[in-house]
């Protein structure tokens, strides 16, 4: 009901002084758009270039061995790289080799043993016996929230989705990484408290009661523009996928069952499918309906116009309904008529005329 008086006000403001169009002709800006299944969305495009598994990163722990002529049976020795890049050989002391494919980091090592004056000819030997990995939380709109471990190398937005088995039906395009404070990116500094992170039941890998996270989002629609850095990790991030705007679309007047519907992921709803939704028409004669729409960046609503009998002989005039649109099937002379005799007959006992 409150939908009809809604409707009426805006008739009885000036309907002469208002556009009301038919769906054949309506404008381009003020058509529905499809509301997006983002579990389709191309995950893949979001993934920033990974760095080669035998790229030695900083973080890793590699097992170094050098062979020389006086030795039968080398020792590995396990060394970690530091935040630099460096590593500490035995003997030999520092070697940059942060950067580095092994067979690379191998020749580095001998040489900086030869040009020390520590062994002659030694063979070299590099391998990792540990990856360095990123502990990144991912809540929110997804299948299976939790803190997954990353390897550092492939450490980006696509992966940790992918970790947590994708977005689930309830997904909206917006993805907000929070990132530890400290970190190089320009965002904006909003705390991390336990009431609005912990919902899911996951407690953020890198939380901390005290501290303060930077926050960046992302739009999964329309992710042109970004650079590849914005979609890579560091440990301790957490990845928020957002819930869509449920917006229902409202029924009223003659259908059966008045009320807010639902709209769909990725399912066009036209006006014969809200009618249908709605119970369909309460008065077989019912026939014409007003649409109010509210368009992004209007202030004044859209008036549509739509016939019933129309809708179903030319596809054109069978609105594409959009979240938030008022519908109403009105009352008319007929369907007034039709309900008096309706009540006349059923007061007299006969049968019901529908």
């Amino acid at each position: 009901m409150i939908f009809r008086l809604l409707l009426l006000c805006l008739l009885i403001s000036g309907c002469s002084q208002k556009q009301v169009y038919r769906p054949a002709k309506l404008p381009v800006e003020f058509q529905a758009k499809p509301v997006p299944d983002l579990r389709n969305i191309p995950l893949p495009d979001f993934a920033d270039q990974s760095v080669r598994s035998d790229v030695i990163m900083s973080g890793d722990i590699l097992e170094v061995t050098v062979t020389t002529d006086l030795e039968n049976r080398p020792n590995a020795v396990p060394v970690r790289v530091d935040d630099l890049g460096i590593i500490q050989v035995p003997y030999i002391g520092p070697v940059q080799v942060g950067g580095l494919r092994f067979a690379e980091a191998e020749r580095a090592i001998a040489a900086a043993a030869v040009e020390r004056e520590v062994f002659r000819h030694p063979t070299v030997t590099v391998v990792r016996s540990q990856t360095r990995t990123h502990r990144v939380t991912v809540v929110g709109a997804v299948n299976k929230p939790g803190v997954y471990e990353l390897p550092a190398s492939n450490s980006s937005v696509f992966a940790a989705l992918v970790a947590a088995e994708g977005l689930n039906s309830k997904a909206g395009p917006i993805v907000e990484i929070r990132r530890a404070a400290g970190s190089d990116l320009s965002t904006e500094r909003l705390p991390l408290t336990a009431s609005e992170d912990f919902s899911d039941g996951v407690r953020p890998a890198g939380w901390n009661g005290s501290a303060s996270l930077r926050v960046q989002q992302i739009n999964l629609i329309s992710p042109a523009g970004g650079s590849p850095s914005e979609y890579r990790l560091s440990d301790g991030d957490v990845v928020n996928v957002a819930e869509r705007e449920a917006l229902p679309f409202f029924v009223d007047g003659l259908v059966a069952k008045p009320g807010a519907y639902p709209m769909p992921p990725d399912q066009p709803i036209r006006i014969l499918d809200a009618i249908a939704l709605a119970g369909g028409k309460s008065n077989p004669l019912a026939n014409e309906v007003w649409i109010v729409r509210h368009v992004p960046g209007r202030e004044e609503p859209v008036l549509i116009k739509v016939s019933l009998r129309r809708a179903k002989e030319d596809s054109r005039e069978n609105l594409l309904i959009a979240a938030g649109d008022v519908i109403s099937v009105e009352e008319t002379p007929g369907t007034f008529i039709y309900n008096l005799l309706k009540g006349f007959v059923h007061i007299g006992g006969s049968v019901p005329l529908n």
